[in-house]
């Protein structure tokens, strides 16, 4: 990756640009649909505006992206058997290839993150999940963007099910009030198919709002909220979700910030009764605390949370903790 030598670089440039078109592509022909990254999954990633960094100038620009990252998680101890959080040890290497084409007040993005997951736990499998996403972002105005989306995604772990396959189509449409204040609101439609025995698929809507205020650079507090369902014919693929975040972060030092964020799940398994009458009905509240170190092109956090979860499944009626580390390197 850090060769000197200019040709072994740009061949190397040159596969890992082709990677992205390639699982997107392969992504269109295939015959099963798919999942989408649980809500309980990692916060790491920082908040940026990929699509307003790349442009720049006049006329056409084509600009290639590349990360690479590994993170550790180990999680106690949540709920068994089918969830979305990982309950063990685990290590992750994530390889995340862009193109981001622009011009003026148009931006094409390509992205495809190929993730490898190891378990320590010999009973569990490990697997490669992928999400191949292509957005097309229009500057209504220089306060207003329209962006619509679609993605596939492979293997991912989902609330219903831990091996879900995922076609998603939407939008959103993002508007500045001035520097301080900007508003988000977005929709989607997901169909999924997952990798049970009977090879059940399901479909519904997804709904996310967000607000954003910002005291300054990297200086920010967030309320965001979501509503989606799955609707399936194999009644324990059935799900609605409620989620409800706040979150605040600040700069305590040069590249180094810390974030705060309280979340709530509500989780309606309206196709998984209950010992005593009734469905499997899941509440979930985390307090969650980040440090992010970002020198240059290199990012280094830490992120630990204590998931509170109550649930009518005695089985599922557990609390635990989640904690990860990150080390990324973007090319």
């Amino acid at each position: 990756m850090t060769s000197r030598n200019p040709l072994p670089r740009r061949l190397l440039q040159a596969f890992v640009l082709a990677v992205p078109v390639m699982c997107f592509a392969t992504a269109a022909l295939a015959e099963t649909a798919a999942p989408d990254q649980d809500a309980q999954g990692s916060t790491i990633d920082d908040e940026r505006d990929d699509a307003a960094a790349a442009r720049a100038g006049s006329g056409w620009s084509l600009n290639p992206g590349l990360r690479l990252s590994a993170r550790g998680i180990t999680a106690r101890s949540t709920a068994p058997a089918e969830d979305e959080v990982v309950d063990g040890n685990a290590l992750a290497v994530v390889i995340t290839p862009s193109l981001v084409l622009s011009r003026d007040d148009v931006t094409v993005t390509l992205r495809n993150a190929a993730t490898r997951l190891e378990f320590e736990d010999e009973a569990r499998t490990d697997r490669w999940q992928n999400a191949a996403r292509l957005t097309l972002a229009y500057d209504l105005s220089d306060a207003t963007r329209l962006s619509v989306f679609g993605e596939r995604s492979d293997n991912l772990l989902a609330a219903e099910f831990t091996s879900t396959d995922e076609w998603e189509f939407g939008g959103e449409i993002m508007h500045s009030l001035d520097d301080a204040n900007r508003v988000a609101l977005g929709a989607s439609w997901r169909e999924r198919g997952y990798d049970d025995a009977t090879g059940s698929r399901g479909d519904g809507i997804r709904v996310d709002g967000e607000y954003r205020y910002r005291f300054g650079p990297n200086h920010y507090a967030f309320l965001r909220g979501r509503y989606d369902e799955i609707n399936s014919a194999e009644a324990r693929r059935n799900l609605t979700r409620w989620l409800a975040e706040a979150s605040y972060q600040r700069p305590i030092a040069s590249d180094l910030r810390l974030r705060g964020e309280l979340s709530y799940q509500r989780l309606d398994f309206g196709g998984r009764p209950v010992a005593g009458g009734g469905s499997r009905e899941d509440d979930l509240f985390w307090p969650e605390l980040t440090l992010i170190w970002s020198p240059g092109p290199w990012r280094i956090a830490g992120e630990a949370r204590y998931v509170v979860r109550n649930s009518t499944d005695p089985a599922f009626d557990r609390s635990g903790y989640r904690f990860e580390v990150e080390v990324s390197h973007a090319f």
